[in-house]
């Protein structure tokens, strides 16, 4: 395979020019040789998998040698080739190859090229490209500030630089770059950031800020956050209550509802004697902890639960799986009559998943106080949205959508199986437009980027079997970095075990709750 004759020379130069004693105890010379030679021969193949088979292979081999060609890959046109150069980048952990890539980071003016570089850093972490990020974070390219943002807290420290310049950055008009900066400064602990912190969460225009710095109070873990957050319970709109809830339960240890005022006469009582339970004192109550946040209440500003899982969130996307397996039953035959009656009055009535859903969902949807917005995604191997954004919970908006969820049947997704062939899960789709992003993964952060629902609820019954990512682990990760700014609580559910693996790190890492449908 030929490759552009700059890159071949500039690689050249930089490999003469350093000696790599630590590539040659990783790495032997003929080994190196062996695979650019493999990856040649694989690379010039037209078949997209065997150019990123040849791209996983030379990553796996440890030597700055091979980077210019995993850096020429960067130019394929097939998608699932261009996303192994990242990882395989990650892996390239030798003095030379980390000091070779923080030179094209530096030159490249390619930004596409630039942020994969970054992302392979979040692994890497090398000191050498510590004042390069530095100037990214003060330069006028939005999407390099923010990746670099998110980096500096990874970075080995150089004293309190880091935090100094993350500092600066909640002050930045950018929301985004606002709340990368206090989650960066949350896995720092920096202390001094915490006043900044207590300013956002009352001041800021944009909930995604307020919801990073309610959950920061719980890392801080200082006596000064408590009242603050009784405040955003007592005064604060729809999800950014329930936060604040969930933080005054891990910050305090107490297992109270959600009613401010229960908050607020426990406060006047306590609060020049209470001293916040220590991180080793919350490990023992985690399992009490798990179930107080589980027990939302059934009060007036929360909506009727979705199979047991209730908020208070006022803009609410629910998205539900539609592909084949969907017309399976729920309970099998020879099933005892006592266990099917547990089962209904648990999850409601419906032979198949697909009844079950569509008879639950609409009586979810009933029970929307008017102020809510909502919206339904269907998917199955691609997305039927039932409108193009959230609407208000309005009596004429509802029997729009029991109208729409009528028409689910176990009958009418086997008719979409045999005269459209749709009956594959193709979750990444889905995820994507909750994201309020396109069909192809958000290769670079948008200063444009807005986000319609701060909740979500997601309910398939299997693993991702089309669409653009498939494979699990990959989607996980992309699902934390694209939520990493958005900040959507998401709630999951399923039926049986099967996607336990895809949906419960979802929940758990966006602060939901993951629910299985099981017959006990």
């Amino acid at each position: 395979m030929t490759m552009p004759r700059r890159i071949i020379f500039l690689f050249i130069a930089l490999s003469l020019a350093s000696t790599s004693p630590l590539w040659a105890q990783k790495v032997k010379k003929e080994e190196v040789a062996k695979q650019i030679k493999e990856f040649e021969k694989f690379y010039a193949n037209k078949n997209k998998h065997l150019r990123k088979a040849a791209v996983d292979g030379l990553g796996d081999c440890n030597s700055p040698k091979v980077i210019p060609y995993l850096l020429s890959a960067l130019k394929d046109k097939e998608s699932i080739v261009l996303d192994s150069v990242g990882p395989a980048l990650a892996k390239q952990t030798t003095k030379e190859a980390l000091a070779d890539l923080t030179r094209v980071l530096k030159n490249d003016k390619n930004l596409e090229h630039r942020l994969i570089i970054m992302e392979a850093f979040k692994t890497t972490r090398p000191k050498v490209a510590y004042n390069l990020l530095l100037s990214f974070v003060g330069g006028k390219v939005f999407e390099l500030r923010l990746v670099a943002a998110e980096l500096l807290a990874l970075m080995p420290q150089d004293g309190t630089r880091s935090g100094d310049v993350l500092m600066t950055l909640t002050e930045d008009r950018e929301p985004q770059i606002r709340l990368v900066a206090i989650d960066a400064l949350i896995a720092l602990r920096h202390k001094k950031a915490l006043d900044r912190v207590l300013v956002l969460m009352k001041n800021d225009k944009d909930w995604r800020v307020k919801a990073t710095a309610i959950a920061a109070t719980v890392t801080f873990r200082e006596k000064r956050c408590i009242e603050p957050l009784i405040d955003i319970l007592e005064n604060g709109e729809g999800r950014l209550k329930e936060d604040a809830h969930h933080a005054l339960l891990k910050l305090t240890g107490k297992q109270y509802s959600s009613n401010p005022k229960r908050w607020r006469s426990w406060w006047k009582r306590a609060k020049d004697r209470f001293e916040v339970p220590t991180e080793e004192e919350m490990k023992k109550k985690a399992e009490e902890l798990k179930k107080a946040m589980a027990a939302y209440e059934s009060d007036d500003d929360s909506s009727p639960p979705f199979l047991g899982i209730k908020t208070k969130s006022k803009r609410i996307l629910f998205i539900l799986d539609i592909s084949g397996s969907m017309q399976d039953l729920v309970i099998p035959a020879g099933t005892s009559e006592e266990k099917k009656k547990k089962f209904r009055e648990l999850y409601g009535e419906g032979d198949t998943k697909i009844d079950l859903c569509r008879n639950q969902l609409i009586s979810t949807i009933a029970g929307l106080k008017k102020h809510v917005k909502f919206n339904i995604l269907l998917f199955d191997s691609e997305i039927h949205p039932w409108k193009k954004k959230l609407v208000k919970a309005s009596a004429g908006n509802r029997n729009q959508a029991f109208k729409f969820l009528a028409d689910l049947t176990p009958q009418t997704i086997k008719n979409r199986m045999i005269k459209e062939d749709k009956a594959g899960t193709n979750t990444f789709a889905a995820l994507n437009w909750a994201f309020g992003l396109k069909k192809i993964p958000q290769k670079k952060p948008s200063k444009n980027h807005k986000i319609e629902g701060d909740t979500v609820f997601l309910l398939t019954d299997g693993l991702p079997s089309v669409g653009r990512m498939i494979d699990v682990n990959e989607l996980l990760r992309y699902f934390r970095v694209v939520n990493r700014r958005a900040k959507i609580v998401f709630h999951t559910l399923t039926f049986g075990a099967g996607n336990n693996g895809l949906l419960e790190p979802m929940a758990t890492t966006s602060g939901g709750r993951f629910v299985s449908v099981t017959l006990n």
